[in-house]
């Protein structure tokens, strides 16, 4: 075939494709339609076509208004069961039968990951049980295994107009948490000891650590195994934030052969000299700031545990603060998902609880305001959280490539244990 033909043949397809995927992005009244997220067809990178994530929704229920879909609710008359792992899920459902007195919702508070299992196991089993799933999906697995036969999306139109599209890529937002470093304001009163992501791994001239390091166990956490995926996949910011610290470019000290991983890998150099270091792991993110603030100025201390433990400063006096000027970034944001289970007893019920637990229209009713605690920021940009000293966009975080996390989390936990098994420092 002509090479010019071919060319054009190909050039059309890829036309056809793009605007395939807008038009289903625009839908707005096809039942069932399964729209590409505005994130991925709005992209600029060449290879938007690999990009591309889809996400199944029901545009019929994504342009009703809230008192249609009361009244769909309504005539459903059963409860609304929710699987979450939020303990503020309940509060939420309080409200939500103050304001829809005709509707009963059961609140089920589980494990992450615990939701899904049941889900899936009662699906499979032809036994539907829930009707709306609240949790994260820090590594990707709910996104990329789960869709479709399991859960579907809600996007309601009123309140997706006032969220950032690339935070609508795997899923409706429900809110946005942060793993911090914490420090302790009494050793340091003046500010973070650590401006850089290198500072936390320095060494004395006597080869000891500088600081007592703190977190959960970095493999069963994934949390932290999203955001140093985040680092492996994208390891030229971290190399960049090494020479800006040192001046010189990265000496690469990791046997790359060891377990097969990318060598010369900036992630992949910070998580080995981490994992030679000694790290106390706590299960108990209460108990890692608590150890953080009894740390001494001989042994100063750092420890990772989620934003919201920063309410051990006022309830326990505990002498913490978060560490929010870190280069390249202070972390990743840990996004909060809700989801409908596909073939659910209650579609009508479940996104209307949904929309109220997202803050319905204009993110005022008293639902959203039990997520809003300091610790937790708001995915929707007509809504400020003043119990937080900024705002997500301003938080030096960014958002988590589910996509590249998903692909490289369980090599990155294998080189984690690997190594700091191998550690003599443990």
């Amino acid at each position: 075939m002509n090479k010019k033909y071919e060319t054009a043949l190909l050039l059309s397809g890829i036309i056809i494709l793009l605007l395939t995927a807008c038009s289903n992005r625009t839908q707005t009244t096809d039942k069932g339609s399964t729209p590409v997220s505005n994130a991925a067809a709005e992209s600029s990178n060449d290879t938007i076509t690999e990009n591309v994530f889809t996400v199944p929704t029901d545009n019929s229920y994504n342009v009703m208004s809230e008192r249609k879909l009361y009244n769909l609710a309504e005539t459903e008359g059963g409860k609304i069961v929710v699987y979450c792992t939020s303990s503020k899920v309940s509060k939420i459902a309080e409200k939500f039968m103050e304001e829809y007195p005709n509707l009963k919702v059961e609140v089920n508070d589980l494990d992450s990951g615990e939701s899904i299992t049941k889900v899936v196991a009662e699906v499979d089993a032809g036994k539907i049980m829930c009707d709306v799933v609240q949790d994260s999906d820090a590594r990707g697995d709910i996104a990329f295994n789960y869709y479709g036969k399991y859960l579907e999306a809600y996007y309601p139109n009123d309140i997706c107009a006032n969220i950032n599209q690339d935070l609508l890529t795997y899923g409706m937002p429900l809110y946005s948490s942060i793993s911090y470093w914490f420090y302790n304001t009494d050793v340091y009163p003046n500010g973070s000891p650590i401006t850089n992501w290198w500072d936390i791994v320095e060494l004395n001239d006597d080869g000891t650590q500088v600081y007592d390091l703190y977190s959960k166990e970095i493999s069963s956490e994934s949390t932290y195994l999203a955001l140093y995926s985040n680092f492996v996949a994208n390891p030229g910011i971290l190399e960049q934030a090494y020479k800006d610290k040192y001046g010189t470019d990265i000496e690469y000290t990791y046997d790359a052969s060891a377990l097969g991983v990318e060598e010369n890998n900036a992630g992949y150099e910070f998580l080995y000299r981490l994992s030679q270091l000694k790290s106390t792991f706590i299960s108990d993110g209460d108990e890692i700031v608590e150890a953080v603030a009894n740390s001494t100025a001989e042994k100063p201390a750092l420890g990772m545990a989620s934003a919201g433990k920063i309410g051990n400063r006022d309830d326990n006096g505990y002498p913490i603060a978060w560490v929010t000027n870190l280069k390249p970034y202070v972390s990743t944001q840990n996004t909060s998902y809700v989801y409908t289970v596909t073939g659910c007893d209650n579609p009508a019920g479940a996104r209307l609880f949904i929309w109220y637990m997202c803050g319905g229209e204009n993110g005022d009713n008293d639902g959203y305001s039990e997520i809003m605690k300091e610790g937790s920021w708001s995915t929707r940009n007509d809504y400020v959280n003043d119990k937080n000293p900024f705002s997500l966009d301003e938080s030096n975080t960014i958002a988590s490539n589910l996509k590249e996390v998903y692909k490289a989390y369980l090599d990155v936990a294998d080189f984690w244990t690997y190594w700091h098994d191998m550690s003599t420092n443990k």
